[in-house]
């Protein structure tokens, strides 16, 4: 794992791109592995800033963190509330 340049950041981090599309994504199939991608990412950005990140900054880790843990949660139970919108996830 690569360390912190220290340098601003013109693009927010990789994680919150995934995080992003791990919440919005409305394709069901791939929800699982988009969760987790976003997740490893994220605790990635963790190890990495581990000693540098701000408070502000932790408790967005954190929030995003618990975020994905109660979306995966979610999904075995086969209903997952996505912006506000339901989707029911079936067998196909």
């Amino acid at each position: 794992m690569s360390k912190s340049s220290g340098l601003p950041l013109s693009n927010p981090p990789h994680w919150q791109d995934l995080f992003q599309t791990a919440i919005s994504d409305m394709n069901v199939d791939d929800w699982a592995e988009r969760i987790q991608a976003a997740q490893d990412a994220l605790m990635d950005h963790i190890e990495d800033s581990f000693e540098t990140a701000s408070q502000h900054e932790r408790q967005a880790l954190i929030n995003a963190m618990n975020s994905l843990r109660e979306l995966r949660r979610l999904i075995p139970l086969g209903t997952v509330r996505v912006l506000g919108a339901s989707s029911k996830v079936t067998d196909a």
